[in-house]
């Protein structure tokens, strides 16, 4: 029954309950939440139309105010580019974490003094005389790299008397005559009996520098398919400079072909650095193309093809407003002392595409104006395209502000300080969209009217210039008021949407469910880069998964720790988080040697029962003779770290290595870190604790997962709330959030199906997914209700009236992105992939699904609601399009 007839009111919603707003002239009962929503609307759009107003009259004044006060900004906070190094593991570990209390303690007592180039050569078989050949040439090469007055000989790391290069050449002593005259027979028989380096006097285990490795019948290497070299040199801040300048000789050394190697793959300690930044600001072109393609979209989109109604101009002032936007948000969290991050580099695209989005919004209502509001003043017309739109981009900016300030309370430092960066810069877009581009686009108004030409303004046309009939027709809202709207409106159509969606949410939950945890820091290289290179070489022959760790213990009563030390050791060799065989405790060995030493010295000064010292001052003295003199003990004395080498000695610290056994995914490894360190604190309490370099990855991949459950479900929480209060209707709020919620789970079903994982950089997409898939249905939900009528046209002019702009915002977001797709960088492709997925299901769910939803159950329309849809207006001349939409202002009914 039509709700006109019947005058009833849903007590519920306030509304008829078809959908149809109220037409009595009784004075209708609202609940708390629509008085409170009712009022926040009506302040947002009279506010929104005495500033357009106000920008109507004063256009240029408005420019310049925003120009001058984005410029003080800039200035008062300068941006200080502190770029964060793309290396530093710490970018990606909670700031709260107990490992990097022990990484800076680990720095600080054992201080890194070594830096290192390394070389990997393949070959059908590396252990032949032609590539033992080609590899001395090279280490004959690498040795006589100068740089400055430094060469290899004085950046050196030395083992003994000579120069520590770590390969398999060693076992010849690096002598030319002995490697040249080699035979298969003894390069075969040299690496199968080696035990000791010849060269430096250490243990030598030569499978750990063959990859690929054949076997024989006898259990012996056959052949190996790679091998590397190892140059260790110094890394004190004295020689950084030099040392960095001769890991570059090396890197182009190693880049070069080499007669008798397939391949070389090089990498050097600054490697990482050069290569990481070198991908994202190498990929900035795109940036550059990527705002050319946005401003021919824009100018195309938003005027006509005729030499007056082009809009050239206005898109020129779209872009600098994203780009003042970008000045603003760089220099506010500079001043609020967040680093520039190995993610901050897609901001710009970020801030475009939402930026253009709202641009589309504010000029779609200028153009959607009745005929009769046309020919009103500009300030007026102005006022009045902002009153709606203004509202209808504070829904999608707040959310998208909250989603980031919700993702900046994440305990990630590089995502917290992505996040702070972007909410400035959303809320910089916001106040200039507001400002200074509406003041543009007044401004380009009265250029139309004083028939300047839109790209030369200093031309003005002659009276008798009229556009041509072809660029008055706007085929974008003639396809869906004639084509889209009526057939997505008809009942088969739409149960076919609501079926479509469903399956659409059953296929992408499982995917999202099955969505893996992983994240590799290579994947900060190009793809193309040789350090992607190495490392994927580097997998593929020499890893086997183990990865280094160590219990370190501070300064502590080692004397009498006895019994804490020993059984420290026992758990460790127990211990499922431990390889078998590969605890080295310096402390037993120590112990071991005293208990069998027969120096009579060393027996005068232990226990002859428990051989064991006497006191704390003969521990120390006998561990220091023992690491500086006794074979057995020679290999600790990097693990020990004295307090003094003369009268009273002591230990500052000390490290007990053992080796981590491969882990098959993220979740294992974060339970072994909590085990190995359960397992220490056990027996040491807080004298003791283990770290590895593999610990920063573990702890970061612990939190990842439920940071981002939480700044998920914060954000859903917010995104909700405020599209409550802004849109002020419960059901079309709830509506629209369902729109956020399925494409939430789309998108995260096909990042699976197309092989992403959550880490840090995906964590960061899937927060910005919330506030974008808002943008597309909310604009949808808010328009939805400032119509009068039956559900199944307000929908229709909904889709008319903001259809266009909304689509034009999706395809011009994606347009910001779609050169990403090409990128060699980790972060600019992920971006583009799940961009791509927000737009199209984005889209989808605003313009497909959410239609039909409100078609089908949609609620009556604000009280305030002073339009209806004009079903056929025979009188509007078909040539002119569809520039002003089909609807004109009515009385309010309430």
């Amino acid at each position: 029954m039509d709700g006109k007839k019947n005058g009833a009111i849903n007590s519920t919603n306030g509304h008829v309950s078809n959908g149809d707003i109220n037409s009595s002239k009784e004075e209708p009962k609202l609940s708390c939440l629509q008085k409170i929503s009712h009022k926040i609307i009506s302040v947002l759009e009279t506010a929104f139309y005495r500033l357009g107003r106000l920008i109507g009259t004063y256009p240029w004044r408005v420019m310049l105010i925003s120009t001058i006060v984005t410029g003080l900004i800039c200035i008062a906070a300068p941006f200080t580019f502190t770029e964060s190094a793309d290396g530093d593991d710490t970018l990606w570990v909670p700031v709260n974490a107990k490992v990097l209390d022990y990484k800076s303690w680990v720095e600080s007592v054992f201080p890194s003094t070594v830096r290192f180039g390394t070389m990997i050569f393949v070959s059908d078989n590396v252990l032949t005389p032609t590539v033992l050949s080609a590899m001395w040439t090279i280490y004959n090469s690498s040795i006589s790299l100068t740089t400055g007055a430094n060469n290899f000989s004085t950046l050196c790391i030395q083992s003994g008397s000579n120069c520590l290069v770590n390969s398999i050449l060693e076992l010849w002593s690096y002598d030319e005559t002995t490697i040249l005259a080699a035979s298969q027979a003894d390069i075969k028989t040299k690496i199968n009996t080696a035990t000791t380096s010849p060269m430096y006097f250490n243990s030598y285990d030569v499978t750990t520098v063959l990859g690929g490795k054949v076997y024989d019948g006898s259990g012996k290497i056959d052949s190996a398919t790679a091998t590397k070299m190892t140059w260790f040199i110094q890394g004190d801040d004295a020689v950084k400079d030099q040392a960095e300048a001769w890991e570059q000789q090396l890197i182009d050394l190693g880049q070069k072909e080499h007669s008798g190697i397939s391949t070389t793959y090089v990498f050097a300690i600054r490697s990482f650095s050069d290569e990481a930044g070198g991908a994202i600001r190498g990929d900035i072109a795109f940036l550059s193309a990527g705002y050319v393609i946005v401003i021919v979209y824009i100018t195309i989109m938003l005027g006509k093809f005729n030499c007056l109604e082009q809009r050239f101009g206005l898109a020129i002032a779209g872009v600098v407003v994203v780009g003042m936007s970008i000045g603003i948000c760089f220099s506010l969290a500079s001043l609020c002392g967040f680093e520039y991050g190995p993610l901050h580099s897609v901001l710009p695209f970020l801030l475009l595409g939402i930026g253009v989005d709202d641009m589309f919004v504010i000029v779609g209502a200028l153009k959607n104006l009745s005929d009769e509001q046309q020919k009103l003043p500009l300030n007026e017309r102005i006022g009045k395209a902002l009153r709606h739109s203004g509202a209808s981009i504070t829904v999608t900016s707040l959310t998208d502000i909250m989603a980031f300030f919700i993702g900046a309370t994440t305990l990630l430092p590089a995502l917290r300080s992505f996040c702070i960066f972007a909410a400035f810069g959303i809320i910089a877009l916001y106040g200039l969209s507001t400002t200074f581009f509406v003041s543009a686009m007044a401004v380009d108004v009265k250029r139309a009217a004083a028939r300047l030409n839109a790209c030369c303004c200093f031309y003005k046309h002659k009276p008798e210039y009229k556009p041509n009939n072809c660029s008055q027709k706007e085929y974008l809202p003639a396809f869906i008021l004639k084509f889209y709207a009526p057939n997505l409106l008809k009942f088969p159509v739409k149960i076919v949407v609501l079926v479509l969606t469903a399956g659409l949410f059953g296929l992408t939950i499982w995917g999202t469910v099955n969505l893996e945890q992983k994240f590799e820091e290579k994947w900060f290289l190009p793809s193309d880069s040789y350090a992607y290179d190495y490392l994927t070489a580097s997998d593929k022959y020499f890893s086997s998964g183990q990865e280094q760790a160590g219990v370190y213990c501070k300064n502590i009563d080692y004397f009498g720790k006895k019994t804490e030390m020993e059984s420290l050791y026992t758990q460790l060799t127990a211990s499922n988080y431990v390889v078998n065989g590969t605890v080295d405790s310096w402390f037993k060995s120590y112990t071991d040697w005293l208990s069998t030493t027969s120096d009579a010295s060393v027996i005068a000064q232990i226990d002859a029962t428990t051989k064991y010292p006497l006191d704390s001052t003969k521990f120390y003295d006998l561990l220091y003779q023992f690491v500086t003199t006794e074979s057995a003990g020679l290999r600790f004395s990097r693990n020990l770290k004295f307090s003094n080498t003369s009268s009273v000695l002591g230990l500052t610290g000390s490290k007990i290595s053992f080796y981590h056994p491969s882990v098959k995914d993220t979740v294992e490894g974060f339970n072994v870190l909590d085990g190995i360190q359960s397992l220490v604190a056990g027996v040491a309490g807080s004298d003791c604790f283990p770290y590895s370099q593999i610990h920063l990855t573990w702890e970061s991949n612990k939190v990842i997962r439920q940071e981002l459950y939480r700044n998920i479900a914060l954000a859903a929480v917010c995104v909700f709330i405020i599209c409550l209060v802004l849109i002020a209707n419960i059901w079309t709020s709830l509506m629209v959030f369902s729109c956020v919620a399925l494409t939430f789970v789309n998108v995260g079903g096909f990042m699976h199906f197309w092989g992403l994982t959550i880490d840090v950089v995906t964590c960061v997409q899937l927060i910005l997914a919330i506030g974008l898939a808002v943008d597309y249905s909310a604009h949808i939900g808010h328009c939805f209700m400032t119509f009068q009528g039956g559900r199944n046209e307000r929908v229709k002019a909904t889709l008319v009236e903001i259809g266009g702009p909304v689509i034009s915002g999706g395809f011009s977001t994606f347009l910001a992105f779609v050169l990403l797709a090409v990128s060699k960088s980790y972060v600019f492709t992920t971006f583009f992939k799940v961009l791509f997925l927000v737009v199209i299901f984005g889209l989808f769910h605003g313009l497909v699904y959410l239609p039909v939803l409100l078609s089908m159950i949609g609620p009556g329309a604000y009280f305030s609601a002073d339009r209806r849809y004009q079903h056929d207006k025979k009188e509007r001349d078909e040539e002119n399009g569809v520039d002003n939409y089909a609807m004109e202002k009515q009385a309010p009914t309430m």
